[in-house]
């Protein structure tokens, strides 16, 4: 099935042939806005359909499968673009940037990729023991000059939080993208299953503007700290009042988020004129564990689909067009709310 008929049968229909780049574009139609990608700068106006927060590789590469490695992910590239996928940005702000260079060399997929910090406890040595000042520059390095002296730079900012209250550390990472954002004015995204108010307020007092920062993961209920699901509801749409924007990837992660609960939390940001706050994304990650290739989460989910790029299409978009979502309110949170982040037509 080709990208066109694949998309019509989600019923996207005239979004899907008019409103959707069905191909990826390079037209600098925003020359001042444009965005670094593996590829070279892009305007955001022609991000297209895009996945905001993915992972292309995700913990050590064995020197015996790098080779393997470009290959899974060329192949789950290949699938997401068949099924309408333009734009994919890598969240994961620790790499070997040569094994990127291979994997967009031959993506058809549009590759944008992140500075700044993971979990302290998946993060090297040295960035552990940066000072806040080493980090700023760091980031400012990747975004500006290049990642580990190559020619490739950044786009994106990740920050990460893991615990509640944060740690002295976790509170250093989320200064330090702060004053990056502020510097740079690209986008921040943060790992907010935990305290994402609280992140929002660091960013924010070190220079970061709130319109810049999307806040993810922040629908798992695990990390709701005793709030019900309207308490929960109430204080994810205060942040997007401030200009905070939400990430959700729970799709069929319903250990995780029950899907009625998903669901309430984005149509309450709808239904209160934060359409423009929501972004959707899989958060697909595997790794090499034990020399085999594992998908984030399959063991916890034994025969649903593997949750690469596609499941975006194959599985999270028809499931929200039957709970009652429009094929326009699919197009905003996949296609304008990326596109606006990165400075594009609004």
């Amino acid at each position: 099935m080709q990208r066109r008929q694949f998309l019509e049968t989600l019923g996207w229909g005239g979004v899907a042939a008019n409103a959707i780049p069905l191909s990826i574009s390079d037209n600098k139609t925003n020359a001042d806005k444009m965005v670094q990608t593996l590829t070279g700068p892009v305007s955001p106006n022609n991000f297209g359909t895009t996945l905001i927060h993915e992972h292309l590789l995700y913990g050590p590469i064995p020197a015996a499968l790098r080779q393997q490695s470009v290959d899974i992910v060329l192949a789950n590239l290949r699938e997401a673009a068949r099924v309408g996928i333009d734009t994919l940005m890598c969240l994961s702000p620790e790499r070997d940037i040569s094994l990127y260079e291979q994997i967009a060399a031959q993506s058809p997929v549009r590759l944008i990729v992140s500075t700044g910090n993971y979990i302290y406890n998946r993060s090297s040595p040295v960035l552990q023991n940066m000072s806040e000042d080493k980090m700023v520059a760091r980031m400012e390095r990747d975004l500006n000059e290049g990642i580990d002296g190559s020619k490739f730079r950044a786009a994106v900012i990740k920050a990460t939080g893991q615990k509640s209250p944060l740690t002295d550390w976790e509170k250093m990472c989320f200064r330090a993208a702060g004053r990056v954002q502020k510097s740079t004015g690209v986008p921040v995204c943060t790992h907010a299953i935990y305290a994402p108010r609280d992140q929002f307020d660091i960013l924010v007092a070190a220079g970061a503007d709130p319109e810049k920062c999307y806040f993810s993961h922040t629908e798992a209920v695990f990390g709701w700290q005793g709030r019900n699901l309207q308490q929960q509801t109430a204080y994810l749409l205060h942040i997007a009042k401030l200009g905070g924007s939400m990430l959700f990837n729970n799709f069929g992660l319903y250990k995780d988020t029950p899907w009625d609960q998903l669901v309430h939390i984005i149509r309450t940001l709808c239904d209160n004129d934060c359409k423009h706050r929501v972004l959707i994304s899989v958060d697909s990650a595997w790794e090499w564990i034990d020399g085999k290739a594992v998908i984030q989460h399959a063991d916890r989910y034994p025969g649903d689909p593997a949750r690469t790029y596609s499941y975006m299409m194959t599985e999270a978009v028809p499931a929200l067009l039957r709970a009652g979502f429009s094929a326009a309110d699919i197009k905003t949170f996949l296609v304008d709310n990326p596109r606006r982040m990165f400075g594009g037509n609004r």
